[in-house]
């Protein structure tokens, strides 16, 4: 299996802006030097595009109008001619009401609908960044009408971060879009102009798998019923009877709501079936074979139709149920379904490719990479592929994580005691619980390495060497509480 270049920089989904800067945030870099330096490398490209005549700044309420507020007060400084006009009486975070704070200072803040005069070259879009990106749907109230009367004006604009409305029928048209660490999702020439991509002091890190990812994690609903969190389907055992069952309280903990666990009559007859997963009978006695194909796609076409399957977990590798692999593969792919494939399950995945048009996540260990990529890398593997929708996480001391157009990562931490026998188990039924929820492969992938290595050492500090992986699942649970407080 070939390596990657660890300076790859992959085109960002919007909320990928919010992970990277709690990442950030949890490594101790200052929020507020952060901002600082966008605000900054905002002020050089404003000084470049207006030749130093008088601009106008219109600043939002969230941290792109603190990046505005920054730069106003730079240019100010430089000795340009600065107007600023806010959408809101006040800005919404702390970062941004103390660049806010600092700009008024030295600068008149007008509030819409009390515009500024001035004979303005150059209008400097900071009304919404990442937040208010790629929705597609009209703006709302007075950013709205802000955005409306700055295109009425008919100056060239200059977008931060991201134009403002990008996607949607009120998206302001730049001339230039300064972004910040690498272009965003959806951004194109057509839409923002010259796109000058600007460095942040984020430590290298900050692409890392952490806390951040928690804030992709899908919303509770106040009014949900069961079901509504996924439901999912775990295939696995055989030789080995409690890795699918591993795997499926893995899921449970991670929040989906229904998971079914299907294995071998004699794997499942030895099996301490915990009262959360739902057991489904298959013809098999001792281990996976093609007689099980029709049940498992009736389950499938059924009122009980899964949002997402984990294979492998426990399955041996015998070559009639690598048949039962490539089926439930052919099976995910033409019914869209989520797939994540453990274990010996990767030995029947086609020799050094991604299987055409599945969406998914395959977690093989290094050995089990080298016998399936060969002398092909796991980003040549997924170069047929789309963004977000196919994962390879190679797992170990560090787990390496892979996705298409040059997404690479690494989850670190944990405890030496998580080696033992069944991690790989925990880690495929936490990303198949993601993938029932809603979550795509890659922030699934991310956050699930994330949170079990967190989960393994918070279990360690109670088990110490004795720690077993069955230890594990409710410390998921107890993590993911707190994280996606902290977001």
């Amino acid at each position: 299996m070939k390596g990657v270049s660890e300076g790859t920089r992959w085109e960002m989904h919007w909320d990928e802006v919010a992970v990277f800067d709690i990442n950030s945030a949890s490594l101790g870099v200052d929020e507020f030097v952060l901002m600082t330096a966008a605000g900054e490398a905002l002020a050089h490209e404003v000084a470049e595009a207006s030749g130093g005549a008088e601009v106008l700044f219109l600043c939002g309420p969230g941290n792109n109008g603190g990046d505005g507020f920054v730069a106003a007060s730079s240019c100010s400084l430089a000795g340009i001619q600065t107007s600023v006009l806010s959408s809101h009486e006040s800005s919404k975070t702390k970062i941004s009401s103390r660049a806010r704070d600092m700009a008024a200072k030295g600068l008149q803040i007008h509030v819409w609908p009390d515009t500024p005069q001035g004979d303005w070259t150059l209008i400097v879009d900071c009304l919404l960044g990442s937040g208010g990106a790629g929705s597609g749907s009209e703006l709302r109230s007075s950013i709205r009408e802000v955005s409306s009367w700055a295109r009425s004006t008919g100056l060239p604009i200059l977008s931060c971060d991201i134009p403002t409305g990008l996607g949607g029928p009120d998206a302001l048209k730049p001339v230039r879009t300064v972004t910040f660490h690498s272009p965003k999702m959806g951004m194109s020439e057509s839409e923002c102009g010259e796109i000058v991509v600007s460095e942040l002091p984020w430590p290298t890190e900050v692409r890392n798998c952490g806390v951040g990812d928690a804030s992709r994690y899908p919303s509770m609903e106040l009014d949900a019923s069961k079901g509504d969190r996924g439901r999912l389907l775990v295939v696995g055992g055989g030789p080995y009877h409690g890795a699918p069952l591993l795997s499926g309280m893995a899921a449970a903990r991670s929040g989906c709501d229904l998971v079914h666990v299907a294995m071998p009559a004699t794997a499942s007859s030895r099996s301490q079936w915990p009262a959360s997963l739902i057991p489904e009978k298959l013809p098999d006695r001792e281990f996976l074979t093609p007689d099980s194909i029709g049940a498992l796609s009736d389950f499938i076409d059924s009122g009980r139709s899964p949002d997402a399957i984990v294979i492998g977990p426990g399955i041996g590798r015998e070559e009639e149920s690598m048949e039962v692999v490539r089926a439930i593969i052919s099976l995910s792919v033409s019914n869209s379904l989520p797939l994540v494939i453990d274990a010996d399950a990767i030995s029947a995945l086609p020799v050094g490719k991604w299987p055409d048009g599945l969406i998914g996540v395959a977690t093989p260990h290094s050995g089990e990479a080298e016998r399936w990529l060969s002398e092909t890398s796991p980003q040549q593997a997924l170069a047929d592929c789309i963004k977000e929708e196919s994962v390879i996480v190679v797992t170990g001391f560090e787990d390496e994580i892979f996705g298409p157009q040059g997404r690479h990562c690494h989850a670190t931490g944990g405890h030496p005691r998580m080696a033992v026998s069944g991690t790989g188990d925990l880690l495929a039924g936490i990303i198949g619980g993601f993938l029932a929820q809603g979550m795509s492969p890659w922030p699934a992938a991310r956050l699930a390495c994330a949170v079990l290595r967190e989960a393994g050492s918070r279990a360690a500090q109670e088990k110490g060497p004795g720690l077993l992986a069955d230890d594990v699942p409710v410390h998921i649970a107890h993590t993911l509480s707190e994280w996606i407080v902290v977001r």
